[in-house]
């Protein structure tokens, strides 16, 4: 089975920004407690070294959890690098979070940033953190010609493909899907009440109207789906113009997967 790319509700600019927060929020949660990022997180800090960049815009930020996660490990490393967060839905959550480091390295935009020219011509490596396969392949050529363009550096991390999945006859997808969203509706019904900061909208938005829930079982599974393969990302990366003049790389780590691009 091929990749496929059915919507994904958190994707409509019409959708309920109390629900979506949430849904990003218990992503992040969720990557947090398994280390999702722990194994692909040696990549970024490789990177920030080899180019010699001080500076990190990320893309299509959310709730910002991934690329949070990945800055703990940059600090680790010593890094004093700057991060700044930009999405095209920026989430009130998120930013609280960000401002409760306290570190005026680190901040989240307030105005709405659409990924789709690359970041513009703000400096900086660009990172995107469980974000990509939102994106449809002519979406993704378009991100990646508009930071080859201006011959900046990236690191994408996001959801491996399941091997499993992709094995699957198609005629088995239904039952696949509803058996994660079971999964999945349950699992935030379990965990919804440890997200931070504390909602009173999120809690009726889980037990009284199950609308977090729904988006979770819905989004979570369909991102499955969605997930892209290396030689998928490859393919793209190296049929754009300039891209004679990067380096690419791709690979998996545990449930991970990593796509990262440096100018020669």
């Amino acid at each position: 089975m091929q990749r496929i790319h059915l919507f994904e509700l958190e994707d409509f600019d019409w959708f309920p920004a109390p629900i979506r927060d949430g849904g990003t929020d218990f992503l992040d949660f969720a990557f947090d407690r398994i280390g999702f990022y722990e194994g692909v997180s040696d990549k970024l800090v490789d990177l920030l070294r080899r180019t010699g960049s001080s500076r990190v815009l990320d893309l299509a930020s959310g709730g910002g959890g991934g690329t949070l996660q990945l800055r703990c490990r940059v600090r680790a490393a010593g890094l004093a690098t700057e991060f700044v967060f930009s999405d095209r839905y920026p989430s009130e959550a998120a930013m609280l979070r960000v401002q409760a480091l306290a570190d005026p390295a680190t901040r989240y935009r307030r105005e709405p940033v659409d990924a789709m020219d690359g970041g513009g011509p703000e400096p900086g490596l660009r990172t995107m953190s469980g974000a990509l396969h939102h994106f449809e392949p002519s979406s993704v050529r378009q991100i990646l010609a508009g930071i080859i363009e201006r011959r900046a550096p990236f690191a994408f991390f996001d959801l491996a493909p399941s091997p499993a999945l992709r094995k699957m006859p198609i005629v088995f997808l239904p039952l696949a899907m509803s058996m994660n969203m079971l999964m999945l509706l349950l699992a935030s019904l379990l965990v919804v009440p440890f997200l931070r900061p504390l909602r009173l909208s999120r809690l009726l938005l889980t037990y009284i109207i199950p609308a977090i829930p729904l988006l979770i079982a819905w989004d979570g599974t369909v991102s499955a789906l969605r997930a892209y393969s290396t030689d998928e990302l490859l393919a793209i990366a190296r049929s754009l113009p300039g891209a004679d003049g990067y380096d690419f790389e791709a690979g998996t780590a545990g449930l991970a997967l990593y796509f990262t691009g440096v100018p020669r």
